[in-house]
């Protein structure tokens, strides 16, 4: 387990980065739909879950000789460490009474504010949801990683 841990330090890095950019712009522009839109288009976790479960399932499997289940437990484990800031950016949003990007009704898939509690059934179901999409975005990550090169070549 400590070799995944090192092994995703960056992507660890830029979920960090894009969760802060997320908290960062809902304060400095409002949230409101525009906001969260743009916020989407610039960092959006899950779309970086997803591309990070591609690439570092087929870097796992080219550089480090990864199996198919170590690739995926790995970016598993990506995505636990992304859906652990998103619930606990929601959850403490809701406790201090602040408006987020976090708590935006759009970003809870619902039409209107949800209350505390609903907020979190629904974080929880993506929370299961986002693992098993990465899950499977990561054996197609390792299945790719053929095509990784084993070396780089001087031109």
């Amino acid at each position: 387990m400590r070799d995944k841990i090192s092994f995703i330090r960056l992507p660890v890095v830029l979920i960090i980065i894009f969760f802060l950019g997320r908290l960062l712009m809902g304060a400095a522009l409002g949230v409101n739909k525009s906001t969260y839109d743009l916020s989407n288009r610039l960092f959006s976790m899950v779309i970086l879950q997803v591309h990070v479960a591609v690439l570092w399932a087929a870097v796992g499997r080219r550089y480090r000789g990864y199996t198919m289940g170590q690739a995926i437990t790995t970016v598993v484990l990506i995505t636990v460490i992304s859906q652990i800031l998103i619930f606990a950016g929601t959850a403490l949003s809701y406790v201090v009474g602040a408006d987020t990007l976090f708590t935006f009704p759009e970003a809870l898939n619902s039409a209107a504010p949800v209350g505390f509690t609903e907020a979190l059934v629904r974080r929880t179901a993506t929370f299961i949801g986002n693992c098993i999409l990465t899950a499977v975005a990561g054996a197609i990550g390792w299945g790719l990683g053929g095509l990784v090169p084993a070396k780089l070549t001087q031109q």
